[in-house]
């Protein structure tokens, strides 16, 4: 079961997170930052939802620190929000956070897990950040958008007004850089996130399907064969999200080499 470490002081804060995740992640509750550190080496763990403002401060060091030793940690703040606080909310992205949560706002179980979700595919796009360095921006974006938003069934013509740029230039950029079309990179960007799903041995492929709205199990593992040649079992097998982001970017290299 994958384990999710908290460090959330206020009673209602932990009791939410309880509801939303059920039993279907263990939970690891720390006091502190350091108990929060330790916490956050064991492999199982690979998100922690924290209160930036645990101990009455925020502490961006601390935040840096946690994503530099555990790099596919997903981070999430879950705060609650006063005016002297908001120029601190607006850097916590910069520091490394992958989501956020306000204290009775944005919290019932099905926002929560909605958060929780993105936040996490946030974290398999980090697997490709460091490829992508060199990239033209476009191409930097579209590849990133594709995966961090796998969970919204963008349409090629979405991902062009997100990137801010007509579709048929998207398309040119692709191509120029050996990457895939904007319809097939959405398809890998899915397929990435879904890979990071399939690392929770709890999690069947079937609810991986569901959650990012296959038409139907079959169809997400015609799809897993198509791209990657394997069974959700396989995937989940060879490595997960760092496997099936392995195979989008040998595909590139081989585009490349044509």
């Amino acid at each position: 079961m994958a384990a999710i470490a908290t460090m959330l002081p206020d009673a209602r804060a932990l009791q939410r997170v309880n509801a939303a995740v059920r039993n279907e992640h263990r939970l690891v509750h720390c006091r502190t930052w350091a108990e929060l550190e330790v916490a956050c080496k064991d492999e199982e763990v690979s998100l922690a939802i924290i209160d930036l403002f645990a101990d009455g401060q925020a502490h961006f060091d601390m935040v840096r620190r946690l994503k530099m030793r555990a790099e596919r940690l997903t981070l999430v703040a879950y705060v609650s929000f006063t005016a002297d606080r908001a120029r601190d909310l607006f850097d916590a992205g910069r520091a490394g956070f992958d989501g956020l949560l306000i204290l009775g706002q944005d919290d019932t179980p099905a926002a929560f897990r909605a958060v929780l979700e993105r936040a996490s595919a946030r974290g398999a796009a980090q697997l490709l950040r460091p490829h992508l360095a060199d990239a033209d921006p476009v191409v930097r974006d579209a590849v990133m958008v594709a995966v961090t938003r796998a969970h919204l069934r963008l349409t090629s013509h979405r991902l062009a007004e997100i990137c801010g740029t007509p579709k048929r230039v998207l398309l040119a950029a692709l191509d120029k850089a050996g990457f895939p079309a904007p319809q097939k990179l959405l398809a890998w960007g899915r397929l990435i996130v879904a890979a990071q799903m399939l690392e929770d041995p709890n999690r069947a492929a079937d609810a991986v399907a569901r959650q990012l709205d296959f038409p139907s199990g079959s169809a997400f593992r015609n799809t897993c064969q198509r791209y990657l040649g394997a069974t959700p079992h396989e995937i989940r097998a060879r490595g997960g999200a760092a496997w099936a982001a392995g195979k989008f970017l040998a595909e590139i290299q081989a585009a490349r080499g044509r």
